[in-house]
């Protein structure tokens, strides 16, 4: 009898081959190319929407502060001194120059008074920095209007799709 035929048949082998592993690592990178932009929109949507909605909170309290004071102000002390804002809320500001709500960063908020009726509008800037810019406004009317665009162009406004 010869060594060779005492050890019996070959176990099989239960490793991957590297062309095997080669194209498992492509159909990822595949995926995962598909994907990426799909997410980097929603997450801008959902910053563009909480956007938006820090500006409708913005006309709500320049619409209570006109109630009692017959004006629109610039100012965010007097929107805190009414208690629609706490101080925490609000950083970074200064009568009519640009602020931040809430510590997000992402955008910059500013109100600017129209001198031809009085009224407001304020606007959120898309912060500098990232891959999306663009302004968002609210007017006194409560209207949000513009829209933030990524580098290729494509658009994203607040709002449900």
């Amino acid at each position: 009898m010869t060594a060779s035929s005492s050890r019996g048949p070959r176990p099989s082998r239960s490793g991957s081959t590297l062309v095997e592993l080669m194209i498992v690592a492509l159909l990822i990178g595949i995926f995962a190319s598909m994907a990426i932009p799909s997410y980097r929109s929603s997450v801008e949507q959902a910053r563009v929407d909480m956007a938006a909605a820090n500006l409708r909170t913005l006309w709500a309290a320049e619409r209570f502060f006109f109630l009692n004071e017959r004006y629109y102000t610039t100012d965010t002390d007097d929107l805190i001194a009414y208690g629609v804002f706490k101080s925490s809320e609000i950083s970074g500001a200064s009568p009519g120059g640009p602020f931040l709500m809430y510590s997000d960063p992402s955008f910059t908020y500013r109100i600017v008074l129209q001198p031809n009726n009085g009224d407001f509008r304020a606007t959120a800037t898309r912060s500098a920095g990232s891959a999306f810019h663009g302004v968002l406004t609210i007017d006194a009317a409560g209207v949000v209007t513009g829209e933030i665009n990524d580098t290729h162009g494509r658009a994203v406004r607040p709002g449900f799709r």
